[in-house]
């Protein structure tokens, strides 16, 4: 958070929606998934004005994953489309060197149990 008196800058995630039963577009299994919005807004007096770096995620109830979304079709579903995801529409986030909580999307190191910032278990 960035203030200079009236006005500042923050980044905020925000749950879009929550499918249940369906395909993971990660490992093709039957489970949950939840979208997540991530985005940098500028505000005065906590009344946000505009948005820029918009990013989706989606963290499965299955493989335990987080991937980045394609925005066009995150766009749809954030709209109350009914839209099918497949393996072309997400992009892995990380590799073997760290990862993200699949509970509040923050960046972790890969010998983490817990997240040290909302105490969700990795694994």
């Amino acid at each position: 958070m960035f203030f200079i008196g009236i006005f500042g800058i923050e980044q905020k995630q925000k749950e879009i929606s929550i499918k249940k039963n369906t395909i993971c577009p990660v490992c093709e299994a039957l489970g949950n998934y939840r979208l997540i919005k991530s985005y940098n807004y500028f505000h005065i007096f906590f009344i946000p004005i505009f948005k820029w770096n918009i990013q989706y995620y989606i963290t499965t109830s299955c493989c335990k994953k987080m991937v980045e979304i394609n925005e066009e079709v995150a766009r749809k579903i954030e709209n109350g489309e009914n839209v099918e995801i497949d393996n072309k529409d997400v992009k892995m986030l990380y590799n073997n060197v760290q990862k993200f909580c699949p509970n509040c999307g923050l960046e972790l190191n890969t010998d983490f149990k817990f997240c040290p910032y909302c105490g969700h278990p990795i694994l």
